[in-house]
């Protein structure tokens, strides 16, 4: 829920004031868009626990034989919902090994809710392009501003 109330609150103040009627069409769609996604999602009404809160595989210490040995990098831990140490995990990315392997990681624990953690991550995921905008506002670094509208235009056009 802490989550959810800082995202909409960001939204709301940085796009209604700073560039929300400089954005084109297609931008605002994709902002309104994750907005009713948002609002509409309990994902973020879910159990709190201690969480890593960056927990990707570059913070996984293995052994010669490819057994975890080690988990580093505490410094953003706290206590946040129950699905946030997964997010990375679930990522299809270059810098992750893959949902399959999120996937079998989340059976691992046995009493958490995977469809709900993948949610969770396409929520976050949807965001990115929106908070990388927002990062080039707060910091006035115009070349994020643009990486971000860039991202939802590519989104948008996928298909």
């Amino acid at each position: 829920r802490f989550i959810k109330k800082c995202l909409l609150k960001c939204l709301k103040l940085r796009y209604h004031y700073t560039i929300y009627n400089d954005l084109t069409d297609i931008e605002k769609d994709y902002i309104e868009s994750f907005m009713e996604r948002l609002n509409a999602t309990t994902v973020f009404e879910g159990k709190k626990c201690l969480c890593h809160n960056d927990f990707s595989c570059n913070h996984l210490l293995l052994d010669g034989n490819n057994r975890l040995t080690g988990i580093i990098d505490f410094g953003d831990s706290g206590i946040i919902d129950e699905y946030c140490d997964f997010i990375y995990l679930l990522e299809d990315s270059e810098e992750e090994i893959g949902t399959n392997f999120g996937e079998d990681i989340l059976r691992m624990y046995g009493n958490i809710d995977i469809e709900k953690a993948k949610e969770y991550q396409d929520i976050v995921e949807e965001y990115y392009p929106i908070e990388t905008i927002v990062y080039g506002i707060k910091n006035i670094k115009q070349e994020f501003i643009e990486n971000g509208r860039k991202e939802i235009y590519k989104r948008t056009y996928k298909d």
